[in-house]
This record gives C-alpha cells, structure tokens and sequence, in this order.
C-alpha cells in the first residue's frame, strides 16, 4: 500500500480515489446521524441542514471533498519540497486520517474549515523569500476569517497564521496589521449578509471560544487514537533525528506543523462541537509527519506491515463506534 503511494505517477490519483471510497464505505453501511449541538448561525444553518438532510448525500459531498482537499495537500508538498521524496503519501495519510471516525462523514463545517486551513497553508509557504508578499499574508488571513464564520472557536486558527507569518518572514509590524485586516473582511461581511437577511447584526446564537474547559475524553481511548499516537512518536522520531539536514524551509514548516498540531488537538478536546469531527484538523500535522516516516525510495517490509496494522485498527474501532451510536 506505502508503495504504491510512493509515486507521482498520474494514475496513482485514480489508486487513490479507489483507495478513498473504500475506507469510507461505511459511512453508507452505517450512515452517520450528527447528534451535537446545532449550528446555530444564521447564515450556515440552513445551509448545512440541506447537504446532510440525506445521509448519502453528505456521505458524497464529504468524501469528494476530503479528496479534493488531499490532491491540494499533497500538492502543497510537493511544490514546497516538505517531503523526503516526492509523492502521494501525504494525500493518502490525510485521506486515511479523515476516515477514522463514522462522526467524520458527515458533511460539516470542519471540512470546509480544513480546506481553508490548507489553502491557507500554501499561501503562508509562499511568502519564504518572496519579494511581494501582500498577496499571500491577505489570502492567508481572510481564509482565517471564513474559518472563524463557520464557528467563532476556530479565531484560533488566525493566531496560528501570524505565527506562520512570522516564522517565514522577519517582522513586520504593517505585514501583521494586514494580516488582521484580511482576518477581519470576511466577518464584515457575513455580519453584512446576517444583517440583511435576517435584520440583526450578529447570530442568534454564537460559539464563543473556552479554551479552558476540557471535555472528558475517555473515548479517545476507545479509539484508534492509540495505535496512531503511536505511529505519530515513531514519526516524530524520524523528523527530529532528520531535522538538522533538512532545508531551512523544511525546518520552518515543520516548527509551523507542530503550532498547528498543538492548536489542533486542543480545539478538538475544549471545542464545543464534535471532538471526532475536528479529529480532522489534527489529520493535517499527522499526515504530514507519516509521510516523512513511511517515505522510503527501497520497499520497505517494516514500514507495511505498521500501515496495515494502522488501517485495520482504523476499521476495527470505526465499525465498533458504528454499532454503539
């Protein structure tokens, strides 16, 4: 499996979408019913109660979106040279790592919030040595803004994308005052939108951030999560141990993954919304630090048997969770 993602080869997108429908066809077998707390934002409730009114139908539109996301990833990495060798691996891991939960085929505003993040990634990659920046800070940004539309918890990503600003440029104080200003556009204007259509400025209901308050999370341990924490410390490993030969670009993204890990994890267990939903943003980090471990240009015994073992207490867990909803 690691080898036939090891390639670039145009028919590997074809392997990988096959691959995709395979580890979440039980997202029909047992279609998830989203039972947290609603969306209640003006603008996107309605909106999100459409796509998921049948269950196939946000089943479809998560899974295309999770591939499509995956190419821009993999992509992401393979322009910016971030991984050892280039490949699928990183589409493949942030595939299988999005299909760990039933509670992650449910089309939601964490996908979309994980889109923007990777979008929004490229955008901070390119601002390493480039003479015209403006660009890519304000894409940046305003991508943070439309993530903080979706649930006000998620203001946390746009702290994440000043560090990633400042990791990959020096200082600038009128660069971080337009980083602010495209973060703050996008919330204009949906309270613009929410204003206009329903005559009040702010929703009727907002999630408001409690980065103190930490949900129970005994259920991780009823998971696959061990078994890929597990993986995760053996990759961490390797990138340490490699992490004085990589590029300077390379030693930066891989500061910026780990913000972005450290951020990640703490939404998923304070957030108000679904912890194996926003499972998906860990799968960001994860995904690129399993590609680093499983890059390998010689078949590599070890390394498969690890990524099916993987696979099968993915799907061992998943189809526990299935039956106990």
């Amino acid at each position: 499996m690691i080898r036939l993602f090891s390639y670039t080869f145009n028919q590997t997108i074809l392997f990988l979408f096959i691959f995709t429908i395979i580890i979440r066809t039980s997202g029909l077998l047992v279609p998830y019913v989203n039972t947290t707390q609603n969306l209640n934002i003006n603008y996107l409730s309605d909106f999100f109660n459409s796509i998921n009114e049948y269950s196939i139908v946000g089943f479809i539109i998560s899974t295309l979106f999770v591939f499509v996301t995956a190419l821009a990833f993999n992509h992401i990495c393979i322009k910016h040279e971030l991984i050892i060798f280039p490949s699928y691996l990183p589409a493949y891991f942030f595939i299988l790592l999005n299909s760990v939960f039933v509670d992650q085929f449910y089309a939601g505003p964490v996908i979309f919030v994980n889109f923007f993040l990777i979008i929004s990634l490229g955008a901070i990659l390119n601002l390493f040595q480039s003479e015209n920046p403006s660009i890519s800070i304000f894409a940046a940004s305003t991508l943070a803004g439309l993530s903080a539309l979706m649930n006000m918890t998620y203001i946390a990503f746009f702290i994440v994308v000043v560090i990633g600003i400042n990791i990959f440029r020096s200082f600038n104080f009128r660069e971080n005052i337009s980083a602010l200003i495209g973060f703050l556009l996008p919330l204009y204007v949906g309270t613009m939108i929410n204003y206009l259509i329903n005559g009040n400025f702010l929703p009727y209901y907002i999630f408001f951030p409690d980065y103190g308050h930490f949900n129970n999370q005994y259920w991780a341990l009823q998971s696959a999560l061990p078994s890929i924490g597990l993986v995760g410390i053996l990759a961490t490993i390797r990138m340490y141990n490699n992490f004085y030969r990589n590029s300077t670009k390379q030693r930066r993204s891989i500061q910026f993954m780990l913000i972005l890990l450290i951020t990640s994890v703490i939404l998923m267990i304070t957030g108000k919304q679904n912890p194996r939903q926003e499972f998906s943003f860990v799968a960001i980090p994860l995904a690129f630090s399993f590609s680093f471990y499983f890059s390998n240009s010689k078949i590599n015994i070890l390394k498969e048997i690890v990524n099916m073992l993987l696979i099968i207490a993915i799907l061992f867990f998943r189809n526990l969770q299935a039956h106990l909803i």
